[in-house]
């Protein structure tokens, strides 16, 4: 494992956490974004809070399996 390893498993898990923030805290300025605030509108904000939390947790999983030395390509 390298260092861009590392930073990308680090970035990765930083934005998931962002995406459980927003989640969790359900503040305006966390949906302003412009597809989250188009299911805001569509499909309301419990809807783009799901989007938000299904994102962190996709996030988690990919920052753990980069740190876990799962690689794509042998």
């Amino acid at each position: 494992m390298n260092r861009q390893d590392i930073l990308m498993a680090v970035v990765a898990l930083l934005l998931a956490c962002f995406a459980f923030a927003a989640a969790i805290r359900n503040r305006d300025q966390d949906y302003r974004l412009r597809k989250i605030h188009w299911i805001d509108q569509r499909w309301g904000r419990t809807a783009a809070r799901v989007v938000y939390a299904v994102v962190g947790l996709l996030l988690t999983a990919s920052g753990v399996a980069i740190l876990c030395g799962w690689s794509v390509l042998p």
